[in-house]
């Protein structure tokens, strides 16, 4: 028996979104080729966590203005299913390969670095060993691009059981504010300190600042506000929008 995809939860296809997923693609592995004309190509990542909240704000968005609720068993169930088998397989090679090519050494700290991308919180091993992820000259973890997919993970746990939250609040108080006002005050709550955090953390221990998910919440947050305030940004006049898009 298959279970029925409803409108709600079906991933809208976004032309515009997809193409600037596969500019912060290319700008990635431009990075990590080496080339010297896009020495910045790291940012690719933030842009990542940008169209990741707006993508999963705008899913759930979907579903609690059209049934009233959100769903977290579901909502969770895909998630697994989405991730898991993929996770597993390259986890599952990665041991194997360790253990093939790399000295015994090596291996315990390689095991717990699995581990932990097993259970989406090797961002915060990498953080705790001070893992600088901008030095060339260091042998990084097999496992260390799954930090960025630990972040978003950790947001997709989170995000969802404040939005049920600010829901059930906003019924509660059955105040003349819509339900997106809510929601912006409560990913201001978020976003704001993450921010700060960021901006402090950065200049005090960089390292850490990269890798931290509570240093990355404002980027997944901003593209969540985008999310909620989408109606009334299609409403700007076509040059302001324009103009916005083009400022980036």
């Amino acid at each position: 028996m298959t279970a029925v995809v409803t409108a709600e939860e079906r991933p809208r296809f976004r032309p515009d979104v997809e193409g600037l997923r596969a500019v912060a693609v290319l700008l990635v592995l431009t990075y990590h080729a080496g080339l010297p004309l896009v020495g910045g190509g790291f940012v690719g990542v933030d842009v990542f966590f940008v169209i990741s909240g707006f993508l999963i704000t705008g899913l759930i968005l979907r579903e609690v203005e059209s049934t009233g609720r959100l769903r977290l068993g579901r909502f969770y169930a895909r998630r697994i299913r989405r991730l898991l088998p993929a996770t597993a397989v390259v986890l599952a090679a990665t041991a194997a390969l360790t253990l093939l090519l790399l000295p015994p050494l090596r291996w315990p700290a390689i095991a717990g670095d699995i581990a932990s991308a097993a259970t989406y919180v090797v961002n915060w091993r990498l953080a705790s060993e001070s893992v600088d992820y901008l030095a060339a000259e260091d042998a990084p973890s097999p496992v260390q691009h799954f930090w960025s997919l630990a972040v978003e993970e950790q947001f997709y746990l989170l995000w969802p059981v404040l939005i049920v939250a600010l829901v059930w609040w906003h019924r509660r108080r059955r105040g003349t504010s819509s339900l997106r006002r809510t929601l912006l005050a409560g990913l201001a709550i978020v976003a704001v300190p993450s921010l700060a955090w960021s901006v402090h953390l950065t200049a005090d221990s960089p390292g850490a600042a990269y890798f931290l998910s509570t240093t990355r919440a404002w980027e997944l947050a901003a593209g969540a506000a985008v999310a909620i305030g989408a109606r009334r940004l299609e409403r700007l006049p076509a040059g302001v929008a324009g103009a916005l898009a083009g400022g980036g």
